[in-house]
């Protein structure tokens, strides 16, 4: 296991076996990412968005979302009840 010191700016040097085994070198950026509990850091190749996608891959088929066009009759249908919902707070709130 690897260490390092943060600095009184706030900055953390990493091990060069770190960057080795992220496949970083000086001048990269990278995301920090909290997952249960941890700190996980990502190259900026890493993209969030994808992870979702790849995550999500299948999904909407097996929920019955075949086509574009099913993927946003289902967000409008969301949307609506959301708003049905927050209409109903605020009038069982006035």
């Amino acid at each position: 296991m690897e260490c390092s010191v943060i600095s009184s700016e706030g900055q953390i040097a990493l091990p060069p076996e770190v960057l080795s085994r992220l496949g970083l070198e000086i001048g990269d950026k990278v995301y920090f990412i909290r997952r249960n509990g941890s700190v996980v850091i990502k190259p900026t190749t890493y993209d969030p968005l994808n992870a979702l996608q790849d995550l999500m891959e299948g999904e909407a088929e097996r929920v019955g979302l075949n086509t574009e066009e099913d993927v946003v009759n289902f967000c409008k249908e969301i949307r609506m009840e959301m708003i049905s919902e927050r209409n109903q707070i605020n009038a069982n709130n006035a």
